[in-house]
């Protein structure tokens, strides 16, 4: 084999290695980067959802989920398993905009929008968006995360589970068993 040919093999196998390392970086990148929440569901201790002039705050003691001010509901596990299953695994799609002008048009301002903050066990925030309706994709919403100007469409309709009621959240317990053991005095 001539020089010129051991030469070119040995540049053309650095080429693939450097490409090789360059898609598994951009791979790495591209996952993270789409995704709304970089937290799983034990990172949450508390979120505030807020509506115009209405807000709800759900907080969790370590062992259950409560409505904060509330204490004739019972948070309703299946609705606090859809709202970590979809908003915690919501992803930014497309940019719909830069112009914050536009942020009522999205219906992502500050009067238009549903704010959502996530919170640790210590109160302090883990993550903060707004959200609003998609006027033109009914499957997704439009979204602006933390103090960032731009607004994306997602993969999915989350807007729903933004709801600041209370019995959306919560349930009034079914009435205590009697207890059969009590023996009837006469």
């Amino acid at each position: 084999m001539g020089k010129h040919m051991k030469r070119l093999l040995i540049v053309l196998g650095v080429l693939v290695v450097l490409f090789g390392i360059n898609q598994m970086q951009q791979r790495g990148r591209a996952s993270s980067s789409d995704q709304v929440f970089d937290l799983q569901r034990d990172d949450v201790f508390s979120f505030d959802i807020t509506k115009g002039e209405e807000s709800i705050s759900l907080l969790y003691n370590g062992a259950s989920w409560s409505i904060e001010g509330n204490d004739t509901l019972v948070v309703k596990e299946n609705t606090m398993n859809s709202f970590f299953d979809n908003v915690l695994k919501v992803k930014r799609t497309s940019l719909v905009s830069r112009n914050e002008a536009k942020w009522e048009k999205f219906n992502v301002g500050d009067t238009t929008g549903t704010q959502l903050v996530l919170m640790d066990h210590n109160g302090a925030s883990l993550g903060e968006i707004v959200v609003g309706r998609s006027n033109a994709e009914w499957s997704s919403s439009n979204i602006r995360v933390g103090d960032e100007s731009e607004v994306y469409q997602t993969n999915k309709n989350i807007s729903w589970q933004l709801n600041t009621s209370p019995t959306h959240w919560g349930e009034v317990p079914p009435p205590p068993e009697p207890d059969s053991t009590a023996v009837d005095s006469l």
